[in-house]
């Protein structure tokens, strides 16, 4: 069955399921870390732009007040079903994680939305440190 379809369904029989089926929509979207603290400090953006064949780039960052965590993203998406194919460049930067060092993160990844979800995850979850997960969110 087609996810659209499946959404239709569970919204008839009152079950909630939230994950995208529409296309990618292009423009701003919210963009967040857990470690940054959004009641503090608010999400961050991205930029998604079209390139053309359900293929777009992207670009933004969440950083706190001070500058000294963030995390930056910058690359290009293919958006497939409940799936985002990136290639690029992900930098994190949070003082109570790696040493306070920048976890870089490039190449091919994948973000996912399942279930109740109405954002993106990166599935490529552990920081450079070995030892923690990071929770990299783009929102509908």
């Amino acid at each position: 069955m087609k996810p659209c379809f499946l959404l239709i369904l569970s919204l008839f029989f009152k079950l909630t399921t939230f994950a995208q089926c529409e296309p990618l929509r292009p423009g701003q979207h919210a963009f967040t870390l857990q470690w940054i603290d959004l009641d503090k400090h608010g999400p961050g953006a991205v930029t998604i732009q079209p390139l053309g064949e359900n293929k777009y780039t992207i670009e933004g960052e969440q950083r706190d007040k001070e500058g000294k965590d963030y995390v930056v993203i910058k690359g290009t998406i293919k958006a497939e079903k409940e799936s985002l194919y990136f290639d690029g460049k992900i930098v994190s930067k949070v003082g109570a994680v790696n040493n306070g060092k920048p976890c870089e993160v490039t190449g091919p990844a994948v973000f996912k939305a399942v279930g109740k979800r109405r954002y993106w995850r990166l599935q490529r979850m552990m920081n450079c440190d070995g030892v923690s997960a990071d929770y990299i969110d783009i929102y509908f």
